[in-house]
């Protein structure tokens, strides 16, 4: 009794552990995902780290959209996968039942599948495999997550794919896909559902500093138009100054050698260049 006492000791304190570490990585990787401004960087950020932290062989990343015209839909913006490699190719899909990622995005509940090929009897959607069968792939185990923000509006969903008991092992051949894959244990579920959260978040804020960025790129432009319609003569010559400025930033930044060889500009201090040289004569 007493031994049986202190495995369970033991068992309780390393999981215990494994718990604060991987509670302490989802805390930095929303620190990671807070401070990204890039969206194609922050699309590969969340997978990446979604991928990780659940153990998973593939994942993939889905966006809401709204176009002006038609109905709002799914875009297939991302994919990762450790066994095959395959042409990336963006498409759209409804948002209705008639695929896994559209039904989660319509009913913003997560959907987990031990094996995707043998889904629940009277499952609304269905399972399409005609990617695995072009990549020579087997999709088994699926968890599928709607990315919310806090007031409950899905503009994403994070599919992963394919849970493995050693995170670090690669499968070998589909065979050991059948054999080896397991479903996703409930503490992946929930880290999972956690990190989408962060994730809904962080692109959000994401998009709503791009619609800035656009407001005061509208404000410039109009701003470089009204001080050119002053002088026919001069017409131009704020754009001019701009693309010439900006392109000795560009020649400036690729030099590998002479006294520019250590001078480097962000995406950022190339914009602020070009709004500069835009700008030069906003104070006449």
């Amino acid at each position: 009794s007493a031994l049986a006492q202190a495995f369970e000791h033991l068992r309780v304190v390393g999981e215990a552990e494994r718990t604060r570490m991987e509670l302490s990585e989802l805390n930095a990787i929303g620190v990671r995902l807070s401070a990204e401004r890039d969206p194609v960087a922050l699309l590969g950020l969340i997978l990446a780290r979604a991928r990780e932290i659940t153990h998973r062989d593939a994942g993939s990343v889905y966006l809401v959209e709204e176009p002006e015209q038609g109905e709002v839909r799914l875009r297939f913006k991302l994919t990762q996968n450790d066994f095959v490699s395959v042409p990336f190719t963006e498409f759209t899909i409804p948002i209705s039942d008639e695929s896994v990622a559209g039904h989660v995005a319509k009913s913003g509940e997560i959907l987990h599948l031990e094996d995707a090929y043998a889904p629940p009897p009277g499952a609304p959607f269905k399972i399409n495999r005609a990617f695995d069968q072009q990549a020579g792939y087997r999709t088994k185990s699926m968890l599928v997550v709607p990315m919310q923000t806090p007031r409950g509006e899905t503009i994403g969903v994070l599919q992963l794919i394919n849970c493995k008991r050693v995170a670090s092992r690669r499968f070998p051949s589909l065979d050991a896909i059948e054999r080896e894959t397991i479903p996703y244990p409930e503490r992946f579920i929930q880290f999972a559902a956690s990190l989408a959260s962060q994730a809904a978040v962080a692109l959000q804020n994401s998009r709503l500093l791009e619609n800035i960025q656009a407001l005061f790129e509208g404000f410039v432009r109009a701003s470089v138009t009204a001080i050119e319609s002053r002088d026919p003569t001069t017409s131009g010559h704020s754009f001019r100054v701009a693309d010439l400025t900006v392109g000795l930033a560009e020649a400036a930044d690729r030099a590998d050698r002479g006294p520019f060889r250590a001078l480097r500009f962000s995406p950022e201090q190339m914009r602020e260049i070009r709004y500069a040289s835009l700008l030069h004569d906003f104070g006449k």
